[in-house]
């Protein structure tokens, strides 16, 4: 066999390796199709698990689990391309003492801490062309240690500032009746639209994280109160009540309400992008029992004025359930370590 066709795989791999790390670290675009792979396998195995053992921690660990898969692969990704490269020179690696040629293990060895850029010293390149290109992959393999540490930096950021504001959402609340209860009691409309206008903020940006970052899906929380999905869940309900289920005198439909209700859209769009969760029911209406005994002046037919809300409630519901929890946990917070089957 001529080794020296070894190359044109070796280079190929490379080229596959690289684009797809580029594509998934230097962009804003999303996984490149390896990354995307490892992160569809991860998100089944801790959802079949969580569904086997019914524990929430086999759904902490997938964010962390699939950090570790994608720079793994790419890390033995690029090790095997350079190893076929250097594999094509029969001479191009030997030992540093007795300049003998390097077998199969000791170029495994050489590629490892050269892209390591070790530097160990006790083997060698053999030729001009080998020393080149172990120069090219001593770069190549910083090139890709700081990507990765740069990529896993701002995905627990992203992570973390998720966490933030589902918790700010949930200090609005504990369910969708006592967010409208707490806002009409104070009658204190401009502080719950501040409130409103922060959260709107905060959650634009967690929506670009979410095009950026499509790891941050597998980054799950083992309290409902720091689950975005259940607190947007929560919120948004909220808001359907304030501007569908009173008298009509008495809705709420200010710019700030309008404006955050278009972003809990855009970050379900952005959601939806890779969602494939099958078909959903639309959830039970939000429960009205506190408003009433209050004399909230609510809505004659809740049912009639949900109703064009269906489409919206069922996308809502879909986001609750990736994230593991029942709609139970968005009505109340005392059932928010129920999980999900």
């Amino acid at each position: 066999m001529n080794t020296q066709l070894l190359v044109v795989p070796g280079i190929i791999v490379l080229v596959i390796v690289m684009v797809d790390v580029a594509w998934t670290t230097l962009t804003t675009q999303g996984s490149g199709p390896i990354t995307r792979l490892i992160t569809i396998a991860v998100e089944w195995a801790s959802a079949k698990a969580h569904a086997v053992f019914g524990n929430r921690a086999v759904l902490v660990a997938a964010g962390p689990i699939a950090i570790v898969a994608v720079g793994s692969a790419w890390l033995l990704s690029l090790w095997a391309g350079w190893l076929l490269i250097f594999s094509a020179f029969p001479d191009g690696v030997i030992e540093a003492q007795s300049e003998q040629t390097a077998g199969l293990v000791d170029r495994i060895y050489f590629v490892g801490f050269t892209l390591s850029t070790l530097g160990m010293g006790d083997f060698k390149p053999g030729g001009d062309v080998t020393r080149l290109l172990t120069a090219l992959a001593a770069f190549n393999g910083l090139v890709l240690v700081t990507l990765i540490i740069t990529y896993a930096v701002p995905l627990v950021q992203g992570a973390v500032a998720r966490r933030k504001l589902a918790f700010s959402i949930s200090l609005l609340g504990s369910s969708p009746q006592e967010m409208v209860w707490r806002a009409w009691q104070n009658k204190n409309t401009q502080g719950f639209e501040n409130a409103l206008g922060q959260v709107s903020s905060d959650l634009i940006q967690c929506s670009e994280q979410r095009l950026a970052y499509p790891l941050l899906d597998l980054f799950h929380c083992k309290q409902s109160r720091f689950s975005l999905g259940v607190q947007l869940g929560r919120l948004d309900d909220a808001l359907s009540l304030l501007t569908e289920g009173l008298q009509p005198n008495y809705r709420w439909n200010s710019f700030t309400v309008g404006n955050i209700r278009e972003v809990v859209s855009h970050y379900l769009n952005r959601f939806e992008k890779r969602s494939n969760n099958g078909h959903l029911d639309m959830p039970p209406l939000p429960a009205i029992g506190l408003l009433k005994s209050k004399n909230v002046p609510l809505a004659d037919n809740q049912d009639d004025a949900f109703d064009h809300l269906k489409n919206r409630r069922v996308r809502l519901h879909r986001l609750v359930r990736r994230e593991g929890w029942k709609w139970s946990a968005v009505e109340a917070e005392d059932q928010a370590d129920e999980l999900s089957p």
